[in-house]
């Protein structure tokens, strides 16, 4: 008998050293994202670049999937969709997240600061927001546009700009009101609307010019509307990751590690590459016939002040006092090179 049972054990080993079982392989994880900005270059760049890192991160256990851009969700109803479970992650400006509870959020803030994404982590910027959104529902992950400060948005024109007077009568579209307190310091009309109706807006002459993350001028099809781009950027980073709270905290430590990781990680490459993008679009749009101008040393000086208090005498209506000082505090720099 025990020979028996012996036999049929060896004659098994050989059946599985010569015919293995394939075991089910493990599935991913996938997580839905909408992004802000259609899903085209070069705008789209963070957030594959995001994509590919949790990829890589999590060795394949995690994927994050793009349903699309606002022709899948509107921009302004990206964060609320993410609150509500319908995607997610959104990566979103930080006004479109500032809805679900404008006087603990404070998000629209973050595109003021002076310091870099990378920096901002380091600073231990992203746990104040982490704790602030999560009475909203929602996970703050990180930057998802990140670059070096005050490099972001640019104003864009019909005609060419040499001095700050030359704003003065001007309309300039502006998404949600944004740069809002600066367009009026500086004699202007603001005129909130998407950045999907820009082109008609220009088109049409609502607006005399505009104002947008750099890229978007190609993101949105703008170059045949625009003939001058002011090259005196502005703002911080002024986007990012938002994961919805209930899934995060659904997820093993791995997962969310590699979320976290990959994030932080695309603050660095990606800050890096914004400035290489920087170059490459300047120089498509001036081969297109966009005119590219600075103001003089002085001027420029003068306008960067400008926006600098105007935007936070702007965040001081919107917000509550003890939110904007706080929020001050920790994302401006007093030895900003562009103030000296």
């Amino acid at each position: 008998m025990r020979r028996r049972i012996s036999l049929v054990f060896f004659f098994l080993g050989l059946l599985f050293l010569f015919f293995p079982v394939i075991l089910p392989a493990q599935q991913p994880v996938t997580l839905t994202l909408v992004e802000f900005r259609p899903d085209i270059p070069p705008g789209n760049l963070w957030v594959h670049m995001f994509m590919d890192k949790v990829k890589e991160k999590s060795k394949g256990r995690l994927i994050v999937k793009m349903i699309g851009g606002p022709e899948a969700i509107p921009a302004h109803d990206s964060a609320a969709a993410c609150q509500k479970g319908a995607v997610d992650i959104a990566s979103t400006m930080g006004m479109f997240a500032d809805v679900l509870g404008r006087d603990i959020l404070g998000c629209e803030m973050l595109g003021y600061t002076e310091y870099s994404s990378a920096e901002l982590r380091k600073r231990g910027v992203w746990k104040v927001y982490q704790n602030r959104f999560a009475k909203v529902g929602l996970y703050f992950l990180g930057a998802s546009t990140p670059s070096d400060p005050q490099v972001q948005v640019t104003f864009f024109f019909k005609k060419e700009i040499k001095r700050l007077d030359d704003f003065k009568g001007l309309k300039i579209a502006s998404v949600g009101g944004s740069n809002k307190g600066l367009i009026e310091a500086l004699g202007a009309t603001c005129i909130p609307i998407p950045f999907t109706e820009y082109f008609t807006a220009m088109e049409r002459g609502v607006v005399d010019g505009y104002n947008v993350g750099t890229p978007g001028i190609q993101d949105f099809g703008l170059v045949p509307v625009t003939k001058f781009m002011l090259d005196e950027p502005v703002a911080g980073c002024g986007s990012f990751f938002f994961v919805n709270l209930k899934k995060w905290e659904s997820l093993p430590k791995e997962l969310k590690d590699a979320l976290t990781e990959a994030a932080a990680e695309t603050e660095v490459d990606g800050a890096a590459a914004w400035a290489d993008l920087l170059k490459k679009v300047k120089k498509e749009i001036s081969e297109q016939g966009v005119k590219i101008g600075k103001l003089s040393p002085e001027e420029s000086k003068k306008f960067y002040r400008t926006y600098r208090e105007s935007m936070w005498a702007d965040a001081y209506k919107k917000f509550p006092k003890q939110l904007v000082d706080e929020t001050k505090q920790l994302i401006t720099n007093p030895d900003f090179h562009r103030l000296k």
